[in-house]
């Protein structure tokens, strides 16, 4: 039996912890949170008082015990490669797997401090106690992360106003039409949005925007994405390039593997996704093993996922090439329901890209033409 270390208690990190527990080996599943690991995307409902914390364990904690994986509550401070120890404890193979981190750009203001992240329990926590009805929240980030919490904000009685830099929500990814559909559902929700806006400074109990005018609030939450968590691995003296550049089969150095958020083995950039993140988890620990046992290792194939929300009755979906310049665009329902947007993007006559608002229907058929 070997005794194999993964550093991050996420998606890819238990998956990946699993997969080796489950070959027969001993697992330390290294995290600076305590508890149980958690569903990340959930803590917005837990923020808004929807759920409870212990309602988004990834698994419950009888499991890690039964499986032989140890969980350990401690940061990781020291990562050497070529003894391939964690903290000083020496292991037969390790697993990089801490995620990512939220990204705060650089605003002014004497007040930054009380901007407030959604990444960790305790993040949720803390706002949690903010949102009480009637109180006044401004989310900065137009993404799916911004858009998901300003709704469930509105779902807690509070009033919200997302700002947003980009003159268009979620990057534009679902074209002028299907956006303007979804921004009516989101100001019917009494939403104000607020684009094409940049925050100029952080005040006591108000934004001020590049513009001159204010939004008094008693929170914020800033959504504004996140980068790669690369810090303890770049010194160990991995390369950082917009996340780790592995090998193809996700291997950083003999017996030692990365996964989920902070992987890049391909030129793509990497995608926080809990589907993404949990098949890297699986695929580095079935690479670690492989390499143990002197046998080829299986090469990463990046895949397209959809980039989806759905809080109630208000939902998207978009799936493949989204962002392209050289497609035509075809709405394929008839318009007669409100709030309701299809169309498939075509190069030529194959379709290439979904965007979905309102409602699922037919969406999986098309996938399915994709592919």
């Amino acid at each position: 039996m070997s005794e194999f270390a993964v550093v991050g208690a996420g998606h890819a990190g238990v998956e990946a912890a699993s997969a080796l527990a489950a070959a027969g080996h001993s697992v330390d599943l290294w995290s600076d949170e305590s508890g149980l690991p958690y569903f990340r995307p959930r803590l917005i409902a837990v923020a808004f008082g929807q759920a409870e914390p212990g309602a988004i364990a990834i698994k419950p904690e009888a499991f890690y015990a039964n499986a032989g994986i140890t969980l350990r509550h401690e940061a990781v401070t020291q990562l050497e490669a070529a003894s391939r120890t964690v903290n000083g404890k020496a292991y037969d193979g390790i697993v990089l797997a801490q995620g990512s981190k939220p990204f705060v750009p650089p605003f002014q203001g004497e007040s930054v401090g009380r901007l407030m992240t959604l990444w960790t329990l305790a993040d949720a926590l803390r706002l949690r106690a903010m949102a009480q009805p009637g109180k006044r929240l401004t989310v900065i980030g137009g993404g799916v992360l911004g858009l998901e919490a300003a709704l469930r904000a509105v779902m807690a009685g509070l009033h919200v106003t997302v700002v947003e830099a980009a003159p268009c929500l979620l990057g534009g990814v679902l074209g002028k039409e299907g956006e303007g559909v979804l921004r009516g559902v989101l100001e019917a929700k009494g939403i104000a949005l607020r684009l094409g806006c940049c925050v100029a400074s952080v005040g006591p109990d108000a934004l001020t925007l590049a513009n001159g005018s204010t939004i008094p609030d008693e929170g914020v939450l800033c959504s504004a994405g996140a980068r790669p968590n690369v810090v303890l691995a770049e010194a160990a003296g991995f390369k950082n390039d917009c996340g780790l550049r592995t090998q193809p089969d996700l291997s950083l150095a003999p017996r030692i593997y990365a996964a989920g958020d902070l992987a890049r083995p391909t030129e793509a950039r990497p995608v926080c996704a809990v589907r993404r993140a949990s098949a890297m988890g699986a695929l580095a620990a079935k690479n670690l093993l492989a390499e143990c046992a002197g046998q080829p290792t299986q090469a990463w194939a990046d895949v397209a996922l959809p980039l989806f929300m759905k809080v109630g009755e208000v939902e998207f979906h978009t799936l493949g090439e989204v962002r392209a310049t050289d497609v035509e665009e075809r709405r394929v329902d008839d318009g007669s329901q409100p709030g309701v947007w299809q169309s498939v993007l075509f190069r030529g006559e194959k379709p290439v890209g979904l965007r979905w608002v309102g409602t699922r229907t037919g969406f999986t058929d098309w996938e399915r033409r994709l592919a």
